[in-house]
């Protein structure tokens, strides 16, 4: 054999004994500089900013309102705010909740038995849930948070859920409920793209203005319609 043909030989020999070494799995793929990975991680959550709820006791008219606060700072409206077991915030859906069931110092007070209902007017924190989420032309549930400044929703829902006795209610008025009213969202001011103070009242200018549904919720966690009633409230979130 010739000297140049050896020499390729012994080469070729060299590169398999090379590949034949590789017997385990690489670690890691060398990627040149520069180059773009998809990432594979999941989205962000959605935010869930903490906020402040004031809750009034009468409207611009000085009216009695039928769900007020507990007048803790003083007189006409309170301050609630995410402390000792109070949840006040923005939700994972956009929704505005102010959550007082943890607790028992802090309450809301709601007109019930002077309109009708047969549970007792009073101050209430046990199971206490209030809350607010705006919808979209097509029923759509959108943020509070995206809501431009001066801009106005009049698609909104506005729920109280509270314990009487062995019983948790709901009174609610919301675009999934046929016959009942609406809330209003007016956003003031934002922060960026982010709005971050809101008031909430009832929409006067549709159908059933006002009107609410009590539900109380059966063993299974359905709810059942007790009765048509109404509902009215004052309330300024401010991040």
């Amino acid at each position: 054999m010739s000297r140049s043909a050896c020499t390729a030989v012994l080469a070729a020999s060299l590169i398999l004994a090379a590949c034949g070494d590789q017997t385990t799995t690489p670690t890691s793929v060398r990627v040149a500089p520069g180059t773009i990975l998809e990432s594979r991680s999941s989205p962000p959550p959605p935010p869930t900013p903490n906020v402040t709820s004031i809750l009034y006791d009468a409207d611009a008219s000085g009216a009695a309102l039928l769900t007020r606060s507990d007048d803790f700072n003083g007189s006409t409206s309170a301050t609630y705010t995410a402390v000792n077991n109070i949840t006040s915030h923005i939700g994972a859906d956009g929704g505005w909740q102010l959550y007082l069931g943890s607790q028992s110092a802090r309450t809301v007070r709601l007109t019930l038995a002077s309109q009708g209902i047969p549970v007792p007017d009073g101050s209430y924190s046990s199971n206490v849930e209030v809350y607010t989420g705006c919808y979209n032309a097509a029923n759509a549930q959108v943020s509070l948070l995206t809501m431009a400044v001066g801009a106005v929703n009049g698609n909104c829902s506005f729920g109280v859920d509270f314990s009487s006795g062995q019983t948790k209610h709901k009174l609610v008025m919301s675009p999934n409920w046929t016959g009942t009213g609406r809330a209003m969202v007016t956003c003031n001011s934002a922060a960026g793209t982010s709005c971050t103070n809101w008031t909430i009242a009832v929409n006067t200018g549709v159908a059933n203005a006002g009107v609410a549904n009590l539900f109380h919720y059966a063993k299974n966690g359905s709810l059942v319609l007790d009765g048509v009633y109404h509902n009215s409230y004052s309330v300024n979130v401010v991040q």
